[in-house]
């Protein structure tokens, strides 16, 4: 049985979506790609370099395929030789951070549950993903990941489906450089238990700005969904600064103002991934070929 499911990238609503407010996410095209056989029990890891180990030693090595082995059970795994497959997610050894854990997970589930909905696959994905990340994280990855196609997602709801309007053009660029979701996540909630009023001040601006965005991309207006986009971007500058985790770092400040256009990071932060958005697909297509002349990797979404 093989089976496969992308990786993602916010578009908006990052930190805001680990305090129940609302985030919009779009799939990427590198796909986490697994395999499971019947055989005498190996897991092969293909990412930046490529690995076999016999299963009791993987499960115990490897994290994520401890967790997902301990909510599956040992009988859906137990004498099968799996191929993990996420060589997408690399630029020769450095990790392009568009959720190859999760999109992993959720393609082992998928492989091994071939009879599950999206949305069963979600559920069973995200109590996996959750072990894994001994709960940290809101969960919009994996969603994503089970979909398969742009969503709106929140804690309470889970994943809906949204269609962008034709006219939101995005181009996807790498910083150059990985970030830890995990230590900017903890380091915000350290900032949280720190200054409580404050964080929930900037929370609250985050999620009214996603509120918003949301709203527009029901309307399909894209102008305004540019103007809420860059009203968030400017709340996640104050949050970052306020906080001092300074997640919206010289990369990013940098990259906006060598794009020129609507910007801002995708994700926690501090590195990875950011997005330029506009209406003329002309400025989008201008922007790849300029960054590509710089030698930095881009890709339209």
């Amino acid at each position: 049985m093989t089976a496969s499911a992308p990786g993602k990238l916010f578009l908006l609503g990052e930190y805001a979506v680990l305090e129940g407010g609302p985030a919009l996410l779009i799939p990427v095209t590198q796909q986490a790609n697994v395999t499971v056989e019947s055989g005498t029990g190996t897991v092969t890891s293909i990412s930046d370099t490529s690995r076999t180990l016999p299963s009791i030693d993987a499960y115990n090595e490897w994290p994520l395929l401890g967790a997902i082995q301990q909510v599956l059970g040992k009988e859906s795994l137990e004498g099968k030789n799996l191929t993990l497959d996420t060589r997408e997610f690399f630029v020769g050894n450095q990790k392009l951070g568009l959720g190859s854990s999760a999109a992993l997970t959720v393609a082992l589930v998928k492989a091994c549950e071939p009879e599950l909905t999206d949305r069963d696959v979600y559920e069973l994905a995200d109590e996996c993903h959750r072990v894994f990340q001994q709960g940290i994280g809101s969960g919009a990855d994996i969603a994503l990941s089970a979909m398969a196609q742009p969503i709106q997602f929140s804690r309470d709801s889970g994943p809906t489906p949204i269609g962008l309007p034709n006219d939101l053009h995005m181009l996807a660029i790498w910083t150059g450089r990985s970030a830890s979701t995990t230590q900017l996540v903890g380091s915000m909630q350290a900032y949280r238990r720190h200054d409580p009023a404050a964080y929930k001040k900037h929370m609250t601006a985050l999620i009214d700005a996603a509120n918003g965005c949301i709203q527009a991309v029901s309307d399909q207006d894209s102008r305004q969904i540019l103007a809420r986009i860059e009203q968030y971007d400017r709340y996640l500058q104050h949050l970052s600064s306020d906080s001092r985790v300074n997640f919206y770092n010289q990369l990013h400040e940098d990259m906006r103002k060598k794009v020129k256009l609507t910007y801002k990071p995708s994700g926690a932060g501090g590195g990875d991934f950011g997005i330029a958005y506009s209406t003329d697909i002309d400025e989008i297509t201008a922007l790849a070929t300029l960054l590509e002349q710089e030698q930095i990797i881009s890709f339209v979404l």
